[in-house]
Parts: structure tokens; sequence; C-alpha cells
């Protein structure tokens, strides 16, 4: 594992063209048909009609698919930069969901910019994810499978963890510190650490 930001992975020089060149197609092509589907399914349950159903689901499958691209033919320097950023900013925003939040599907969890309502904990499973990946980038092989490495993992995970609980949503939640627990254990972490941790949490399920 490198200790800077001066890491070079191999499509770091390449052009905006030859990335998306490089994208799987294919699977890319799947997608796009999947979503098809899906809209036709919404326009039939419409009587035929684009509206309300179709239309939206079309729109938004069309900004999500411009997003996906934008973000797979970014540089990977600018995602190590931008890891601890997103991961502040998306607990920022679990923290106004305290405060300013709406509420929706049971739970308060979303926050109204205006114009587009956002939910912070989906956001939150991305970034913690991406966040872990960056303080692993800065730590060595050997000193990743002491246990002293996982404090900062743990808190990274817990933090969110907690203020999404509280929305609550438990789902969610079990998916972020699915996630997290994913990335340390990748990180060459002992076995038995996992073993304990997943022994404890069996023990704690009748008092949660």
């Amino acid at each position: 594992m490198a200790h800077s930001l001066s890491f070079s992975p191999r499509n770091s020089n390449r052009s905006v063209y030859q990335r998306l060149t490089n994208l799987n197609w294919f699977m890319i092509l799947l997608l796009v048909m999947v979503a098809g589907i899906g809209c036709a399914m919404l326009y039939s349950v419409a009587g035929g009609q684009w509206d309300p159903w179709a239309s939206r689901q079309a729109i938004r499958f069309g900004v999500a698919f411009i997003l996906m691209l934008t973000i797979a033919v970014t540089s990977l320097r600018f995602w190590m930069a931008f890891s601890y950023p997103a991961y502040f900013i998306g607990l920022l925003m679990l923290v106004a969901v305290e405060f300013v939040g709406s509420t929706g599907m049971g739970g308060m969890r979303w926050l109204d910019l205006g114009v587009i309502r956002v939910q912070p904990s989906e956001l939150m499973k991305v970034a913690v994810i991406m966040a872990l990946a960056r303080y692993y980038h800065g730590v060595s092989l050997e000193d990743a499978k002491k246990l002293s490495s996982m404090v900062m993992p743990l808190l990274l995970i817990m933090l969110p963890g907690i203020l999404i609980i509280r929305q609550p949503d438990l789902g969610t939640t079990i998916l972020l510190v699915a996630g997290g627990i994913s990335i340390i254990f990748m990180s060459g972490m002992k076995s038995w650490v996992f073993w304990l941790g997943g022994l404890a949490g069996l023990a704690s399920i009748p008092i949660g």
C-alpha cells in the first residue's frame, strides 16, 4: 500500500474517450434493457400513458445513467482526494436530518433541498467505503493486521451507523456496517477477529 496520494492507477493517463471505450458496454446494455423493461411495465400499468410513472422513471434513469458514466470516466486520483470530504459532507447531512429532516416511509430520513429530496443514508453507504479505502491506502499491510488499525475504521463506520439507526432505518444500517466490515476484512485483518465479533453480535441479539 502507498502512503500518499501519489499512486498511479493504470488508467490515470487515459483520455475520457479511452476510458469510455474501456467500460463494460455489454453490462451497460443489460442495465439499459432492464430499465427499459421497467419503463414499459409502468407505461402499461398506466393504461398506455407515460404519466404519471413511466416518464418520471425514464427521467430518473437518464439522469442516473449520465451520472454513472461521469463517475466511471473520472480519474481515480479525484475520488482518492474526495474520499474524506465526501464522508464528512455525508455525516453533516445525516446530522442535518436530525434537525430539519423530512419524514417518509416511517422514519425521518430525507433532506428536502427544494429541487430534490435526498436520503443521506444512501449516499453514506458509498462514502463510508470510499473513506475506508482511502484510510487503508495509507496503511502498510503489516499495520493493517494490527488491532490498533481498526480503531479509525470502526469510528468511520459507527458514527453514521448510529445516526442512521436513530432515523430509524435498520436495513440501511445493516448494509452500511456490512460494507464497512467487508473493507476491513479485505485489508488483511486476522479472521479470528471477525469470528469473535460475529459471536458477540449473535449474543447481543436478545438484548437488541
